[in-house]
């Protein structure tokens, strides 16, 4: 009986996890050494938002996600390179923001969120 009611309760708790309405993103910063998840384009870091952008900023496409480099993080020879990110998987879309020049899109399951230039 007592194994029942584990049960439950553990699948209750898995089932409330599994319905976040935020983007899940591949990989995450706490895997690895990075203080938060990241996109690299050219020589700028974004940091990853789970903010949705506003419908009819997303501007030209930047180019897509070449490497998620978390299982690099420990390699010495790691060095962040353009189209690199920590958490967004291959081939996730980036695109330019209409209204800022520091600020880009990045698209998963049909959305754009934003992600913000660090210094």
């Amino acid at each position: 009986m007592k194994e029942t009611i584990w049960i439950i309760f553990f699948s209750l708790v898995l089932a409330a996890c599994a319905s976040t309405k935020e983007p899940i993103l591949k990989g995450s910063s706490e895997e690895a050494s990075w203080a938060y998840e990241f996109v690299r384009v050219k020589e700028t870091s974004y940091k990853l938002t789970q903010k949705e952008a506003e419908e009819g900023t997303k501007g030209d496409l930047i180019g897509e996600v070449q490497r998620n480099i978390v299982d690099m993080d420990s390699a010495e020879e790691s060095v962040e390179q353009h189209l690199d990110s920590n958490s967004l998987p291959h081939g996730t879309a980036l695109y330019k923001h209409t209204g800022s020049k520091s600020i880009i899109l990045y698209e998963l399951e049909d959305k754009y969120y934003i992600a913000e230039k660090k210094d």
